[in-house]
């Protein structure tokens, strides 16, 4: 009896902590919905006084937003694309080949997961405008190519746990060390691929500090472009209202994407800590 008055106790503080952390999380989301349904230059509120619409009919016709949203997909294509790929491969070749001094290689890998990427986005801005590379998109191309460390580190590990009887069968039937990669190894690694796409995809749609330095205006994705340019009425007044509709229509995608894939975000990362 007291075993079971514990656990229901310890239940009550457990839901309890998650629902004040849900509400947390998501009063932010509520408080900008509501702004983005109140009348223009209306004082903030927890409810709008009046549902207008048409602010999210502003939101895509005062700035040209499909044609920034269009540059964040094609963005984030070619982002979760090469990222996907390079770091299976990369995470591959870790896990199943041996090389004098991997190990070493591997933790150098891990060590840059310390580093910030702000650090380095002033020599990278140097080194693509040496090479005639700004206002291109093939900066995104070669970050994708040149993968993640933390990506790769997840490959490595779920690749680990693989039984080698599979990799020595294919080596048996003649297949290269890429073809095992491409042909075994990454479709049994659905949960993985899954949880770098949605992630790679999450932050290069909400990335606003590169394409701002390496873009020009026209070539903004949605996020550098509402950062920069907003919504301007007679030239100096911000209207809060279209720019907050702007914002819930910025993070649908992001959101589409977390529930829809929440599943392999959990399995993924789960199964990629079963072996160290």
């Amino acid at each position: 009896m007291t075993s079971l008055r514990y656990n229901r106790t310890n239940r009550f503080i457990l839901y309890s902590a998650l629902l004040l952390c849900s509400v947390m999380f998501v009063l932010p989301l509520f408080l900008t919905l509501s702004n983005s349904l109140s009348p223009w230059f209306d004082t903030p509120d927890f409810l709008p006084r009046a549902f207008e619409i048409e602010n999210y009919r502003f939101a895509v016709t005062m700035i040209d937003f499909w044609k920034f949203a269009k540059n964040s997909v094609f963005l984030c294509l070619i982002t979760v694309t090469t990222t996907t790929l390079s770091s299976g491969l990369v995470g591959y070749a870790f896990s199943r080949i041996d090389a004098p001094g991997k190990k070493v290689l591997f933790m150098i890998v891990l060590s840059t997961m310390m580093l910030p990427g702000i650090v380095t986005q002033i020599p990278t801005y140097i080194l693509f405008h040496k090479y005639g590379l700004l206002n291109t998109f093939y900066p995104w191309l070669i970050w994708g190519l040149g993968g993640s460390s933390f990506f790769i580190f997840l490959y490595r590990q779920f690749f680990s746990v693989i039984p080698k009887e599979l990799e020595e069968a294919a080596r048996i039937d003649g297949c290269s060390i890429f073809r095992t990669y491409w042909n075994i190894f990454l479709p049994l690694s659905l949960p993985v691929v899954a949880t770098v796409s949605i992630m790679t995809f999450q932050g290069a749609w909400g990335d606003f500090i590169s394409p701002f330095m390496f873009l020009n205006e026209a070539k903004y994705p949605l996020a550098t472009a509402l950062s920069t340019i907003g919504y301007v009425y007679e030239r100096s007044v911000i209207i809060q209202q279209v720019a907050a509709a702007a914002s819930i229509l910025f993070m649908l995608p992001v959101i589409a994407t977390f529930f829809l894939g929440q599943r392999f975000l959990i399995e993924g990362v789960v199964t990629s800590g079963i072996k160290g």
